[in-house]
């Protein structure tokens, strides 16, 4: 492709990465930085604004970090930030619990630092639900940490590094206001600079990039409601259909139809959660031909076992799998409502019954 259509593509490619994170956070630590994030559901998005350490994830070697990177671990995962590996190590679930100072959504952390002191270490960032990341395909795809230099961006870094720090700055900064679409916008960059070859994932690695796969991605991403088929995407991109599917898998870990599949099944529930649109209209919309069509593709990729429906309620939208229509998820307590409702209005039935025959 032409550089120029190649640079469209790519662009093309991250435009739809819009997450809500669960939650937005600063940290402030005046001494030796040494935290322990256990969680395997929340996958966190970090800027380091002071100071600087090492991020090791799993069993995986330790990776520097300085003031002005941005790190992304897109499948979450056990893993530790630390500046001095021989300071007492402090788990992040037991900062939150030790009531912060918060706003909204933003929560402010601090360990032995002062509010109106600046600290050697300013940790900023979100914490995204790992399965709203999971459910579209191109992350799911990615390594487990990307890293985006200050030095590989000197452009446009190290002033949305400094937004983003004084946006979670609960006490003297933006107090969290605007961090959702701004962190957004570094998720996509991060996304961005892995396609073109400019991040190279830290610690474990995926296979590189092809680019002869571009004109693939670029058209299942733009045109999913195309019928496409592996042929049709391979002729795309001037290979022949085995060894487009051997490359596609390679790189995306999955084949181009699964793919497709998953891509259009995020969209569709995207459709739901923000249009309000019926089954059949998000069918039409995304390439199925019946909203049936679309509830079975859901079963399919999702399930409908415990998995499936936990996904469904962290997206705020759940099929009706057999078949009719999306409906929101139902608590616990709205189904114990809906129960009473319904006795009460079979006894009202019940005694006008009685009172006609009288």
């Amino acid at each position: 492709m032409h550089p120029a259509a190649t640079a469209r593509a790519h662009e093309a490619i991250v435009e739809g990465l819009d997450f809500e994170p669960m939650l937005h956070f600063q940290l402030r630590c005046a001494a030796p930085l040494h935290v322990e994030i256990a969680s395997r559901r929340r996958a966190p998005l970090y800027v380091v604004g002071q100071g600087g350490g090492r991020l090791r994830w799993e069993d995986a070697p330790p990776v520097a970090l300085h003031a002005g990177d941005v790190a992304f671990l897109p499948h979450a995962g056990r893993h530790r930030l630390c500046s001095d590996e021989r300071a007492p190590l402090q788990r992040f679930e037991d900062l939150l619990a030790h009531v912060p100072q918060r706003h909204g959504r933003t929560f402010g952390l601090s360990v032995a630092a002062p509010a109106d002191a600046a600290p050697p270490q300013l940790w900023s960032g979100s914490f995204y639900w790992r399965a709203d990341l999971a459910a579209h395909p191109m992350l799911a795809a990615l390594p487990p940490v990307l890293v985006l230099r200050q030095a590989q961006a000197p452009a446009r870094l190290p002033s949305m590094g400094q937004l983003v720090g004084w946006m979670a700055d609960i006490h003297a900064g933006g107090r969290g206001v605007g961090l959702t679409p701004t962190l957004n916008a570094l998720l996509r960059h991060l996304v961005l600079d892995w396609l073109r070859g400019d991040a190279p994932p830290a610690g474990a690695h995926r296979a590189p990039r092809d680019a002869r796969l571009l004109p693939a991605l670029h058209a299942i991403h733009t045109r999913p409601a195309h019928p496409w088929t592996a042929t049709e995407l391979a002729r795309l991109c001037h290979l022949s259909r085995v060894p487009f599917a051997q490359r596609f898998q390679a790189q995306m870990q999955l084949p181009p139809m699964r793919y497709l599949a998953r891509w259009r099944i995020h969209l569709a529930e995207r459709l739901f959660r923000e249009q309000r649109l019926t089954l059949q209209q998000a069918a039409d919309r995304v390439g199925y031909s019946t909203g049936a069509i679309l509830a079975r593709a859901y079963k399919r990729e999702r399930g409908d076992g415990a998995d499936g429906r936990r996904h469904a309620r962290t997206t705020g939208c759940e099929f009706e799998l057999s078949g009719c229509r999306p409906r929101m998820p139902i608590s616990q307590n709205s189904r114990s409502s809906r129960r009473h409702a319904a006795k009460r209005r079979w006894r009202l039935s019940l005694k006008r019954h009685q009172l006609s025959n009288q």
